[in-house]
């Protein structure tokens, strides 16, 4: 049993991280791309993150049990820090996004009155908690979490199909793939992002690249499942307008036997576990990083001034278009991240099981 948790706890918070942002911005980003076949750029984006992903997991299957520091570091210090100051910052700008998109929809759905500052201030200081207990808690807390809310979350999506009218998913095919010259296809592309946190993972819990990869199948079925429901509710037309369209979608089943008499009750409660954990894990992700390059500096307080900055970020965005501009403009730092983490890890991970194996010979 103990095996089993240690061997599906990094599949587990794969799945977590990604319920973070399937659930949060990406239905809104990927209605955008075309006018319909929504499933091909889904299946693209989840191919361009399998291809990353076995770069990556493959480069520290050959490191053995480092993170990104611990693999960089060696390569002297202007190099080590030329990858891992951008990466620190790329893995920062998660919980900046993330909580700010959170604190819009809790005004929407729970607390409409409240300032846009407490709410961020709440989730700031429970993201800084989250981080302070440390990798193993968090990965504790993320499959107690996951177990208990994910279940949550799919009986949301399938509660929707009482308003569907699957008619509307036609027609299936584009066979002139347009979403390829709409540049709001690059911007989508932000929902891969979870597979960068792995590679913090090696020396907290077993990675393996199996496991990964089934729960990689099952999050590729639940992007497009989650995608077409505003489309089968709503009709395109209607969803592309809206700001939170999966949230208005939840919000048009009544179910009066359940706790909450709104179904975006549950989506909001389950999808906030979701977007914490992930924030937390951004943090301590960061924290470390920089503590690594800088060890003069306190971990401690790096989280702090960390969980100000990204407080203070997310405060100065102020309207929901603002928002939308802030999540376009990184697209390119995005890309260019995607493209030289993956790799550098791999030829890393390559480097030092070819200097390995000539250790052994040696001997």
């Amino acid at each position: 049993m103990h095996r089993w948790v240690a061997t599906m706890t990094a599949p587990i918070f794969f799945i977590a991280a990604h319920c973070s942002i399937l659930f949060a911005a990406f239905t809104r980003s990927m209605l955008e791309t075309t006018e319909y076949g929504h499933w091909e750029p889904v299946c693209l984006s989840m191919g361009i993150e399998l291809f990353l992903l076995l770069l990556l997991l493959l480069g520290f299957r050959k490191a053995g049990n480092k993170d990104y520091a611990d693999l960089f570091l060696p390569l002297g210090k202007w190099i080590s820090a030329a990858l891992i100051v951008p990466l620190a910052g790329f893995i920062l700008l998660i919980p900046i996004l993330a909580l700010r998109y959170f604190a819009e929809l809790m005004i929407i759905v729970f607390i409409a009155r409240s300032p846009l500052h407490v709410i961020l201030a709440v989730l700031c200081l429970l993201m800084f908690f989250g981080a302070s207990i440390g990798p193993q808690g968090i990965m504790r807390a993320s499959t107690l979490l996951t177990l208990i809310n994910f279940p949550v979350l799919l009986f949301a999506v399938f509660a929707c199909f009482q308003n569907a009218k699957f008619v509307r998913v036609y027609p299936l095919i584009n066979p002139s793939m347009d979403f390829l010259s709409n540049s709001t296809f690059l911007i989508t592309l932000f929902s891969i992002c979870p597979f960068l946190l792995l590679g913090m993972l090696p020396p907290v819990c077993k990675v393996k690249i199996r496991p990964i990869l089934i729960s990689f199948i099952l999050i590729s079925l639940l992007h497009v499942v989650v995608l077409y429901i505003p489309i089968v509710i709503y009709d395109l037309n209607a969803a592309k307008i809206m700001n939170f369209p999966l949230m208005t979608s939840f919000d048009s089943v009544n179910i009066t036997w359940t706790v909450f008499n709104r179904i975006s009750l549950f989506y909001a409660v389950a999808l906030l576990a979701f977007v914490m954990t992930l924030s937390s894990f951004s943090m301590w992700s960061s924290a470390l990083l920089i503590r690594k390059i800088i060890p003069a500096w306190r971990e401690t307080y790096i989280r702090i001034c960390l969980s100000l900055i990204v407080f203070l970020i997310s405060f100065i965005i102020p309207s929901w278009n603002d928002y939308i501009r802030v999540f376009a403009a990184d697209t390119w730092f995005r890309l260019l991240i995607y493209a030289v983490i993956p790799t550098a890890v791999f030829l890393r991970g390559r480097s030092i099981a070819a200097q390995e194996r000539k250790r052994v010979l040696s001997e």
